[in-house]
């Protein structure tokens, strides 16, 4: 009968990946191993290569569609709802980039797999807020002609305002003032007409 597991293997990948955001891919097994409070072999047991263990750990999560964006019927006031989802995507995103740079920077990074990356975020987070457009509008809370425009737009601005998180090392507590103020200026061409 082996022993038991002392740490999970999703507390093994998240310690691997507060070192390797801190350190790059130049953290090396031995840190992970006694930052997880096991040895190099159980380690190596679980992940065949350091480069195994590096890709796990950095591989991000899909968004939680539903914490992200909230219920498919938003609420009536539509430019608190928008701000407030802009606010959680770009935070989303700014938790997703730097795992990403940090991949693209990897040696046995191929850059053959950015061609598969959907530009404007994830296919099913990008529907998903049109389909929440889409029942503001029809609800008369808003005015677009393009509810997947208007959610890619959206989507874009999170994105661009994470990026300048990850590159500038800024507080993304702190600037998603700058981001509800750019929701603003979307907002005056798409709140509905006589509001």
């Amino acid at each position: 009968m082996g022993r038991h597991k002392t740490i999970s293997d999703d507390e093994l990948l998240r310690v691997a990946r507060d070192l390797f955001r801190a350190q790059g891919h130049t953290a090396t097994t031995r840190q992970v191993a006694q930052a997880a409070g096991i040895s190099e072999a159980v380690l190596y047991q679980r992940f065949a290569t350091k480069d195994d263990l590096f890709f796990a750990a950095m591989r991000p999560t899909g968004p939680d569609v539903e914490h992200l964006l909230g219920p498919s019927d938003p609420p009536d006031d539509a430019r608190e709802y928008l701000r407030a989802v802009v606010v959680r995507v770009g935070r989303h995103f700014a938790d997703v980039i730097p795992l990403a740079l940090r991949v693209m920077t990897h040696p046995s990074f191929d850059p053959a797999a950015l061609t598969r990356v959907q530009p404007g975020g994830s296919p099913g987070l990008r529907d998903a807020l049109a389909d929440r457009i889409t029942s503001l509008a029809h609800r008369g809370r808003m005015a677009t002609p393009s509810a997947a425009a208007t959610a890619r737009l959206l989507l874009s601005l999170a994105h661009d305002w994470a990026l300048g998180m990850a590159l500038a090392h800024g507080d993304p507590a702190r600037g998603a003032r700058g981001l509800r103020e750019m929701v603003d200026v979307v907002w005056e061409g798409l709140r509905a007409r006589g509001s």
